[in-house]
């Protein structure tokens, strides 16, 4: 396993570097499904960085309790004064302190896995295994949000995005120690675990995308 990167550094100015770099593009593409997610129940969370996703979910879904996972202590203790200071039902979250890589779960029976801005973080090799472990404790008919930068289809637009994604990555290779070098695509290892895309949003000619997936089978009772 690659060494454990670290984002407290970076969490008192995420918020800050992330609208000086891309305005309200990445908050766009994180809640472009949120009307679709006022049915679930029970969501795992992972990465979610300050918490702004999360207060959005809580707000649209009255019902849903949340297992919260980050590696970051400082992007955790972020997220629970923003849940602290507003009236969306910080009691219905667990915040979790952990590697997704190598965690025992706190939960099993998620009908709901949203990783924004997450899976971008790992290598290829580290990619597939996650996925599955995540899989894993999902139920059939679970919903799976996804919202991350892609390689646009368009020639120009693709050279233009992988100039950027090897300067984000180098950056977060220096401040955070992140493993992963390229972006890859997760979706062929959703589709191996049985999801299907259902739905997404694009923006930025492709560069800035979100997906959700659904898992195939019924909910049961």
């Amino acid at each position: 396993m690659n060494p454990r990167p670290s984002f407290d550094l970076l969490a008192p100015i995420y918020h800050h570097l992330e609208r000086i770099t891309y305005g309200p593009f990445l908050h766009r593409c994180r809640t472009a499904h949120l009307c679709q997610l006022a049915g679930s129940y029970r969501a795992l969370v992972l990465g979610d960085g300050d918490g702004r996703f999360l207060a959005d979910l809580l707000r649209v879904n009255p019902h849903i309790h949340v297992d919260s996972l980050d590696i970051s202590k400082g992007m955790l203790t972020l997220a629970r004064r923003r849940l602290d200071g507003s009236p969306v039902g910080a009691h219905r979250v667990r915040f979790v302190l952990a590697d997704a890589r190598s965690t025992v779960w706190p939960d099993a029976g998620y009908d709901l896995i949203v990783t924004n801005f997450f899976l971008d973080c790992f290598s290829v090799d580290e990619l597939e295994p996650l996925i599955d472990r995540v899989a894993a404790v999902s139920l059939p008919g679970s919903l799976w949000l996804d919202g991350d930068f892609r390689l646009p289809a368009g020639r120009w637009s693709r050279a233009v995005a992988q100039v950027i994604l090897e300067g984000m990555y180098l950056f977060f290779r220096l401040t955070t120690r992140l493993p992963a070098r390229r972006l890859t695509d997760p979706a062929p290892f959703l589709v191996a675990n049985g999801f299907t895309l259902t739905s997404e949003f694009t923006w930025l000619r492709g560069f800035l995308s979100s997906r959700l997936w659904m898992r195939r089978g019924t909910i049961p009772p």
